[in-house]
């Protein structure tokens, strides 16, 4: 949609399109994060979980409302305060549903989410675009004559008010495995210390991550514009292909990489979910590098399969690695410790970065492919060293993990 909003919006720049994908959304989401966290690890998980899906697709809708650019920033924001809800409360949910051999299945399950949101999203929201802006603009009762955009975000919004529904009737599992008798929080220095006392980690599993993540979402955020931009397609073509790859293969690699996980963790290798992290981006890092460099587009679609099948392994990995480390009392928040120090960063300068780069390094839009190849070379690069600096410091924190008090 972002070739309609600039221009209903006034012409708005490719940067300024880029802080509402971002961080506009990953302002409030990174505030609200760790109190969701908390009240995971001591409240009920599914409340949580449909108050904030009701909530952000709630926001979604009134995305669609906006008329201004600062409307539309402020409606963004929204979204994130819904979603900082869900990673905390459905990650420490699946710990106590699976036992530690299943569980990085059932995280890689859950985990192809955001694959199959990207796939549902292009395969509908292509036509529906296209479609929309070759029709008249609809006149919504309240809001008046509304843009094909806003009638998308509304659409898409919806439905989300009854999914939320039918999470409020999953069942609470039963909170397995705690080492405190109290069902008081675990005070905030002691999360602190936890978190010292295993810092090397930390830093190296996050770092790595930060990457990964900044380099997918500069891919999600540009890659149909970039195949409009550069490659003359249309958002239908280009929305249908892409949709179909990210619905099936990010299915499959995250699924995948959650078998392959839990095949290696029967057999004895603890560190089995970082060590598939760190195979899949040594398979990823030179496909990614040329995916937007190619001149055949079709050859670029090609290699986007096997690009978007690595890229779906690492999601789901990591939380299954921070369940692996986390005492029960504290599942939520390192769940929360995590979206915050790597998916603020990465929601907030992720999609800026290929526009910044294409605006201020490349001086036009057609250097929107060379920006995400260059960004595919250092992030890449850089995961690749702290996935795999960071296995003994796993092992040494699954060992720590056991005999936390």
């Amino acid at each position: 949609m972002v070739g309609p909003i600039k221009r209903d919006l006034g012409g708005i720049s490719d940067t300024q399109v880029s802080l509402i994908m971002g961080f506009a959304f990953a302002l409030f989401y990174t505030l609200m994060t760790y109190p969701a966290g908390r009240i995971t690890d001591r409240y009920n998980r599914k409340n949580l979980m449909t108050a904030g899906i009701a909530g952000w697709s709630f926001m979604t809708m009134l995305c669609g409302a906006a008329n201004q650019y600062w409307q539309l920033f402020l409606a963004r924001m929204g979204v994130g305060v819904g979603e900082a809800t869900l990673g905390p409360a459905s990650n420490s949910a699946l710990a106590d549903y699976f036992p530690p051999e299943r569980l990085p299945i059932a995280i890689g399950i859950v985990a192809s989410a955001p694959f199959i949101g990207q796939g549902l999203a292009n395969i509908a929201g292509g036509p529906l675009i296209d479609y929309l802006e070759a029709t008249p603009n609809y006149v919504v009762p309240v809001l008046g004559e509304i843009y094909s955009w806003q009638m998308v975000l509304m659409i898409v919004g919806a439905p989300g008010l009854l999914i939320a529904l039918a999470v409020w009737f999953l069942i609470e599992p039963e909170r397995k495995n705690k080492q405190r008798e109290d069902s008081n929080s675990v005070p905030l220095s002691e999360v602190w210390d936890f978190i010292l006392t295993r810092k090397h980690f930390f830093f190296f599993v996050f770092l790595g991550y930060l990457c990964l993540a900044t380099q997918g979402w500069s891919l999600f955020s540009w890659l149909v514009e970039y195949f409009v931009r550069n490659h003359g397609w249309s958002r239908t073509e280009i929305g249908l292909s892409y949709g179909s790859i990210a619905l099936t293969l990010g299915i499959a690699g995250s699924v995948a990489g959650g078998l392959f996980a839990s095949r290696m963790i029967r057999r004895g290798t603890l560190d089995a979910t970082l060590r598939v992290v760190l195979y899949s981006t040594i398979a990823l890092f030179p496909l990614a590098a040329f995916l937007t460099i190619v001149p055949n587009p079709y050859l670029a679609l090609a290699m986007l399969v096997p690009v978007t099948f690595c890229m779906a392994m690492p999601p789901g990995l990591i939380i299954a690695t921070l369940q692996t480390v986390s005492p029960n009392e504290l599942r939520g928040q390192m769940v929360a410790f995590y979206l915050i120090a790597v998916n603020f960063l990465s929601y907030s300068f992720a999609p800026s970065l290929p526009a910044v780069i294409s605006d201020f390094v490349f001086e036009t839009e057609q250097g929107l492919g060379q920006a995400i190849s260059l960004l595919a070379v250092i992030n890449y690069s850089i995961a690749i060293v702290c996935i795999g600096l960071s296995l003994r410091y796993f092992r040494d924190a699954i060992a720590k993990a056991k005999v936390w008090s």
